[in-house]
């Protein structure tokens, strides 16, 4: 059976990859990559609409078509109830981040003058895998003063003031702008946020860069966006009741995205739009994606797969595989 091209459909996407120095090797293996580059594999953009970096639709009626070209196009049926970023683009973006060593510790701005392109950064990381005892920094210490904090945030002082919080897969963070972070080695996860690339390093564990020199760093821009008023962060974690069907478990909420896990059983269930953009990243099992109205062709779906629901789409049906069926991060833009 053949469909017509249509945007109000899912759509999936063809990911980019990302050299970085800090990379690791789990998620290549997890994903069965095989790497246009020599260094470790740090992030894949898995859903993109960010300068330069747009994710390419994969399958389906729009095969080949860019993010960015279905926005331009049909902003309308893709957005749907959901508000665009402030420079026009699909305001979510997906990616998963393989910590085979520590980032930097870092910030990004909000919305508005401090971030070069208006656009800030706020995002959420949903915990895939990780070493044992592994730990991220998400906030600062309480008392934390704003003037010491300043004299020491550029060097390796800065750690007395971090709150580390050791982390377990399933575990939700959400990490404001203006929130003091870093994921640290070993840590496998999957972040949803603002379609940005802004950040503010302030210390970088005194490493060289691919290139063996130095990386920049941005002290003077971190300080000035620093949120003294956050705490550190606390976890949240889904809560389902039993491997059928379809359940939903709300893991964090802010101005610009609502996150969830969902459990799907291998009964499945119908996911309503209620008019919003939906991004769908498979975290865990297989399964597959149904049309409600014979609209468009089924699709399975597999570890790491991120799918984009138009909020012109009245809903999908969602069916899990074998046993354990399929855990799915799904994004809600506001």
């Amino acid at each position: 059976m053949s469909f017509p091209k249509s945007p109000v459909e899912p759509h999936f996407f063809h990911r980019l990859l990302k050299e970085k120095v800090w990379g690791g090797t789990q998620l290549c293996g997890a994903l069965g990559l095989e790497l246009p580059f020599d260094g470790p594999l740090g992030e894949t953009w898995e859903l993109s609409d960010y300068p330069g970096e747009e994710t390419i639709v994969r399958g389906g009626s729009m095969d080949g078509v860019s993010l960015r070209a279905l926005m331009a196009d049909f902003g309308p049926q893709i957005l749907g109830l959901s508000k665009p970023s402030a420079d026009g683009r699909f305001p979510l973006l997906v990616k998963m981040i393989d910590a085979g060593d520590d980032l930097s510790v870092q910030i990004h701005p909000a919305d508005g003058p401090q971030s070069p392109t208006g656009v800030g950064k706020t995002e959420a990381w949903y915990i895939l895998d990780h070493a044992p005892g592994a730990v991220v920094i998400c906030g600062l210490k309480d008392g934390t003063s704003k003037q010491i904090f300043a004299a020491e945030a550029g060097d390796q002082r800065v750690c007395d003031h971090l709150a580390e919080l050791e982390v377990q897969r399933g575990d939700c963070i959400f990490v404001p702008a203006g929130q003091t972070h870093a994921i640290r080695r070993g840590v496998v996860l999957c972040e949803v946020q603002q379609t940005s690339d802004v950040t503010y390093r302030m210390y970088d564990w005194d490493r060289l860069g691919l290139d063996g020199q130095s990386r920049e760093t941005h002290l003077l821009q971190a300080l000035e966006v620093v949120d003294y008023t956050l705490g550190a962060a606390k976890p949240t974690r889904a809560s389902f009741d039993t491997n059928a069907g379809l359940q939903q478990s709300a893991l964090a909420t802010c101005t610009y995205f609502n996150l969830f896990a969902l459990k799907v059983g291998t009964e499945g269930g119908d996911l309503l739009t209620k008019g919003y953009a939906h991004t769908l990243a498979v975290v865990d099992g297989s399964g597959r994606l149904e049309s409600l109205d014979g609209t468009f062709a089924a699709r399975d779906l597999a570890f790491g797969d991120s799918v984009l629901l138009p909020g012109a789409l009245k809903g999908v049906r969602l069916v899990g595989a074998g046993t354990n069926g399929m855990e799915i991060l799904m994004g809600v833009a506001l």
